[in-house]
């Protein structure tokens, strides 16, 4: 590409509104969040020396965050200078542009840092100064304003997500259609980011246009291009640029959270198919000790299960909520700017809807589960039981049939000791005369009565089983 026909973009506005998570839980970690301000401040001061201080006079020591953190919600982090007035710091290029009359820094870099709900907010903004004449950006030098793709706390561990937003003036005509400049917001982000992002809508916006490249469902990074064709357009940005993160912050809570929904909701599918639907299954065998072990696998199932449906409703209560505060701010900024803001309020009718029904969805997938888990439970209980019934019924009839035998002993017994007498008769032993005798008459008394008794317990055993055989 020539020199002359590389694209110029005029007071181009590189600006990063990066959120974490400053205190409490998040969803299901187990860890309790709670990072002190001058944490998050050494996070942005290492950002900016490690990258810009070849470009940006920097002081001896950056501005003090505040001592007295208000109870509130919503504050700034920096020491307060004038009350009610934001507080931010600016930094400047020791190079100036070449308007002699008036040379202005070629960079100027904003940095304002913020506590929200329970999150820290970052807005990095670097700018080329507007001035007639002397704020155009060839496209080889936007890198520079990106140097090291360092615009990003994607690789903090309570990060949530981030917004990059890009402005610019364009010297040409405007489109009929904002799509019409997809080509030029790509070549912009390929020189920015070192790759071009997916891109996802555009749309009018303040008298010009924007476009988004993004991946709500599955990125936590957002890229969004405004290509000025009006005056006003820059000045009613100006109007509610710093309240901007706070707009963002819930963007980003929202797909956040709907992303982690896509990981609890296959979770639980997976249990329900790998472990609820197939441990729920009857055995082929009803053996009683299989039975119980299945019972006790299951019943080891139903907190897994209990905790990834809770964690699954957990987002979508959430997500409920986040939604009603985006749509408070949008409709904060909406009066403003007098403007619909249509592709930001597009999100909280279309996307948000979506997530919602999403994740409402597979609630109404996955509770079946709960009721599968209570039928398997109910039902094995139920057959253990019979199993154990039968069993029990089984050692009564035995008992008795035991018992009928050693009652009709007894009865023999007492014949055995009413024939007493026949102890005392002589037998005689055998000898060669009669080398086969008959026992001795007691001897037949006692296998006579072992013989009759345990033959009427056997057949009372045989009927009792007889019995139940045809009952059931």
């Amino acid at each position: 590409m020539s020199n002359e026909s590389e694209p110029v973009y005029y007071a181009l506005n590189v600006s990063l509104f990066a959120f974490t998570l400053q205190s409490g839980s998040y969803l299901d970690l187990t860890e309790l969040i709670n990072e002190p301000p001058q944490n998050f401040k050494h996070k942005y001061e290492k950002l900016l020396k490690d990258n810009f201080s070849s470009k940006l006079n920097f002081p001896e020591s950056f501005p003090e965050l505040r001592q007295d953190f208000p109870k509130s919600d919503n504050y700034d982090l920096l020491d307060s200078r004038k009350q009610g007035m934001r507080e931010y710091f600016l930094l400047s290029s020791q190079e100036k542009n070449q308007n002699q009359i008036q040379p202005k820094p070629l960079y100027r870099l904003l940095v304002y840092p913020q506590k929200l709900s329970d999150s820290y907010a970052l807005l990095i903004n670097v700018y080329r100064p507007q001035a007639e004449g002397f704020d155009s950006v060839k496209l080889s030098e936007v890198a520079k304003f990106n140097p090291n793709q360092c615009l990003t706390l994607a690789k903090d561990p309570h990060f949530i997500g981030q917004t990059l937003l890009i402005t610019a003036f364009l010297s040409q005509s405007k489109p009929n259609k904002a799509e019409e400049l997809r080509t030029n917001a790509e070549d912009l982000l390929k020189q920015l980011l070192g790759f071009c992002p997916d891109f996802y809508q555009s749309d009018k916006f303040l008298d010009s246009y924007i476009l988004e490249f993004s991946q709500p469902k599955i990125s936590q990074t957002r890229y969004l291009v405004v290509f000025y064709f009006a005056e006003s357009t820059s000045k009613q940005i100006q109007e509610i640029y710093l309240d901007l993160p706070e707009l963002f912050l819930y963007y980003h809570k929202i797909t956040n959270v709907f992303q982690k929904s896509r990981k609890y909701a296959d979770e639980l599918d997976k249990l329900i198919l790998e472990e609820i639907e197939s441990k729920s299954k009857l055995p082929e065998s009803l053996d009683l000790e299989v039975l119980k072990n299945q019972l006790k696998d299951i019943l080891k199932t139903v907190p897994k299960y209990t905790l990834k449906l809770r964690n699954l409703e957990d987002t979508l209560n959430t997500i409920n909520i986040h939604i009603r505060n985006y749509q408070l701010i949008l409709k904060r900024l909406q009066v403003e700017t007098s403007d619909r803001l249509d592709l930001f309020s597009r999100f909280a009718e279309r996307e948000s809807q979506t997530f919602q029904l999403q994740i409402q969805a597979d609630l109404n997938y996955s509770k079946p589960g709960s009721q599968l888990l209570d039928q398997a439970i109910a039902s094995i209980r139920g057959l253990v039981e019979i199993d154990q019934a039968e069993s029990d019924r089984e050692l009564e009839n035995t008992i008795q049939a035991v018992g009928t035998g050693i009652g009709v002993g007894i009865g023999f017994a007492g014949i055995l000791a009413s024939s007493y007498e026949l102890i005392e008769k002589p037998w005689d032993f055998p000898s060669p005369q009669h080398p086969l005798l008959w026992p001795h008459p007691f001897i037949i008394a006692i296998t006579v009565s072992c013989l009759f008794g345990g033959g009427l317990g056997w057949l009372a055993w045989w009927i009792t089983r007889k019995k139940r055989f045809f009952r059931t």
